[in-house]
This record gives C-alpha cells, sequence and structure tokens, in this order.
C-alpha cells in the first residue's frame, strides 16, 4: 500500500483549536487561540478572510460546523455562551442566539428522505410569496439599517433558511448537554438521558436516530469515553411540521428584526430634528451668562417680551428668516422620513408579521398534526434493547474485537 505524500504546508502565527473543512467547496475553516475564524483555500492554502474576536461575540471558539451547502458557517463561543452563524461569503454574523451551557461539539446535516408527499409539501409550503409583497429597503441614510435588508442582500432571509429541504444543527456540551436547531436557528428539540460532556454526535440522515460520545469522569477522577445512540423517531414521524414551524420561526424572527431597524430609523430621523435645533442653541448655551435656564429665558420672552443681550444675539443672528426657514425644511424632511417608515416599512412589516402568527395561530388549533410538536417533543427515549448501549475506553477494544 503506497505512503501518503504531503502536498502542502503553511505556517500560522498562532495554534489552531479547531478546523472543519466544507462540504461544497476547497476551503477549511480554522479557529485559532486568539478566537480569530480563518477560512482558507485547500489548494494553495491561501487565507480567504479572517474574522476577528469581538467583545459583541465572544473570543474562545470551542467547535464549527459547516451548513450542508457550504453556505454558512456556525461557531461556539465557550466564554459567552454563545452560537453565531455567519455567512461564508463576506464574513458576515447573521445570526447569534444563546446557550444555557458551553457547547463543545455541533454537527450540522441536511435530511435526505424524499417521498411524493414530502415533495409537494416542499414546494408548496412557503404560500406568503403568493399573499405578502416585497419588504421594502431600509433607507440608506441612518447608520444603524441592518446588511440584512439592504437591496443587494433583501432576501437574506433565504439565505438563513438556505435550500428548501430541512437541515439540522446539533449541540452538545457539558452535563450532558444536547439541543437540536432547524436551519440553525429553531431549537426543536432538548434531549435527555445523556451524562457527561459530548465531545462528538451525529444525527442520521433519516432522524431517526442520534448517536453521542461522551467522557464521562468516575469517581477517582479517571476518564470514561461512553457511546450512546438515541432513539429520535419522533422526530422523523413529524418531519413536515417540524419544517413548516421551523420556517416559520425564522420568518417571524426576521421580520421582528425587520420592525425594530425601522423604529431605530424612525428615532434617527426624529433625533435629526433635534440635531438641527441643539446646532443653533449650542452657541447660545455656552455664552450665556446669566443664571437663569434656557427655558425660562425664552418663557420670559414670550409672556413679557423682554430678553436677555445673548438671547437677542440668538434671534438676530441665528434664527433669522433665512435660518427658521432652513430648520422649517430640515423638521419638514424628517417628519416626512418618519411618515414614509410607518406607511410603507412598518406596516408592510406588521402586515407580512400578522399573517405568520396567524398561520401559527392556526397551527396550533391542528391538533390531530401539531400537537405532537407540545411538551413531548423535547424528550426522547433511550435505546436500551437493541441498539442503546454504554461502554467504557477499555470496554470498547474488547467489544470491537
Amino acid at each position: 500500500m503506497p505512503a501518503f505524500r504531503q502536498v502542502g504546508e503553511k505556517q500560522l502565527p498562532n495554534p489552531v483549536l479547531c478546523m472543519a473543512w466544507s462540504p461544497k467547496r476547497d476551503l477549511i475553516a480554522l479557529a485559532n487561540t486568539t478566537g480569530e475564524l480563518l477560512l482558507h483555500r485547500l489548494a494553495s492554502f491561501q487565507r480567504v478572510w479572517s474574522l476577528p474576536p469581538s467583545e459583541y461575540t465572544g473570543k474562545e471558539i470551542t467547535a464549527l460546523a459547516w451548513r450542508p451547502d457550504g453556505k454558512i458557517l456556525a461557531f461556539s463561543l465557550g466564554d459567552t455562551k454563545q452560537v453565531v452563524l455567519c455567512g461564508v461569503e463576506k464574513a458576515e454574523i447573521l445570526h447569534v442566539f444563546p446557550m444555557q451551557n458551553p457547547v463543545t461539539c455541533m454537527h450540522w446535516m441536511e435530511v435526505v428522505e424524499e417521498s411524493s408527499a414530502l415533495s409537494s409539501f416542499y414546494s408548496s409550503e412557503d404560500e406568503s410569496k403568493l399573499f405578502l409583497p416585497k419588504l421594502p429597503t431600509l433607507p440608506k441614510s441612518y447608520s444603524t439599517t441592518s446588511k440584512i435588508f439592504s437591496e443587494e442582500k433583501s432576501d437574506e432571509i433565504m439565505n438563513l433558511l438556505g435550500e428548501v429541504r430541512l437541515n439540522i444543527l446539533v449541540l452538545g456540551g457539558d452535563a450532558g448537554f444536547v439541543e437540536l436547531y432547524a436551519y440553525g436557528m429553531y431549537k426543536i428539540a432538548t434531549l435527555t438521558g445523556v451524562s457527561g460532556t459530548c465531545r462528538s454526535l451525529s444525527l442520521s440522515s433519516d432522524l431517526k436516530s442520534l448517536s453521542v460520545i461522551t467522557e464521562v469522569r468516575s469517581a477517582d477522577n479517571n476518564p470514561e469515553i461512553c457511546y450512546i445512540q438515541l432513539d429520535t423517531g419522533l422526530l422523523s414521524d413529524c418531519l413536515p411540521e417540524v419544517t413548516r414551524m421551523a420556517r416559520k420561526f425564522t420568518h417571524i424572527s426576521t421580520l421582528l428584526q425587520y420592525l425594530h431597524l425601522s423604529l431605530t430609523c424612525m428615532c434617527e430621523a426624529w433625533e435629526d430634528i433635534l440635531m438641527q435645533m441643539d446646532l443653533r442653541l449650542t452657541k447660545f448655551v455656552q455664552e450665556k451668562n446669566t443664571s437663569t435656564q434656557v427655558q425660562d429665558e425664552f418663557l420670559e420672552l414670550l409672556l413679557w417680551g423682554q430678553s436677555s443681550p445673548e438671547l437677542q444675539a440668538l434671534l438676530m443672528n441665528l434664527l433669522t428668516v433665512k435660518g427658521l426657514k432652513k430648520l422649517g425644511q430640515s423638521i419638514e424632511s424628517s417628519y416626512s422620513s418618519i411618515q414614509k417608515l410607518v406607511i410603507s416599512h412598518l406596516q408592510s412589516g406588521s402586515e407580512a408579521l400578522l399573517y405568520h402568527l396567524s398561520e401559527v395561530k392556526g397551527m396550533s388549533l391542528w391538533k390531530q398534526k401539531f400537537e405532537p410538536l407540545g411538551p413531548r417533543f423535547s424528550s426522547y427515549r433511550r435505546c436500551d434493547h437493541s441498539c442503546g448501549f454504554i461502554f467504557s475506553e477499555s470496554q470498547r477494544t474488547s467489544a470491537g474485537d
């Protein structure tokens, strides 16, 4: 048998903690000890981009996983207990959600089960496009406008959902912590019956079983490696319902962010008016040598027709007819922007949110199909008869023999 031949080598400035190959492209993701996420090409090992650590996310990357289509990279942060979804094309953080426990391993898989009923469900599931207009793009004039809703990325929700077929991100951590997230965003299950720290896990493509390798500390603090297989047949049985709920959740969470950004733009438009007034009053406040407040001086002018020399200078020099006209135009422009945001963006986002919430309400009333997704859905049973077994590291060798 011929020996493996080394085809390349590259020195890195910092030690690498974990790495993951892209399932679709010639790319490899690396996480180093400084909390930096790197993307390299495998052929030449040239750096494509790097995502430095930040106070907003965290600095201790503990696990990596590619979405099956290779367009989004998920990584977990141990210091802030968060999971981050990052766009591969431009290293953009698309979604962040908190975790109760630090994540030690993750696996992102795609459902490959095919049936005529499921195929027709996938093709007709998202009917909102037939009834709802496209969300207007948020104005670019405001600094807080998210890239998610810019013109070139107005369909970012589909980037988060990926292809229509369901994909599931499985997360494992300390104290037997295992959770499943549809499309990497919507938590569909929290698994019980697992002990120890998860070191590796894999969900079968038909969603009927989950294999977990854990590390358990014995009484004398010696590590034991255990293998557990969980029956997740309920997830497979409810695949269409789980998919519909997950997609609705993603639509609703994106719309909530859209509404939040619309309100932020309205606040910034109002702040423009206040800024125009502030620029005209700053000099007056700085030069004023009287003991009275600014509002008191304006009130005195309104009631008695008397004003201080500083207020007279302000009215004669700064608040001229031309200056007041310009200020009025600024106020009118800001009010016009707020009105457009209310009529166009806020109303469109609210109508779309109401549509999806109404569908969720209807789904909750359809007990025959969606009742299994209730509290019972968060607990799976362990296979103790044929496929459920645990053995230590020393037992593994004999079992393998």
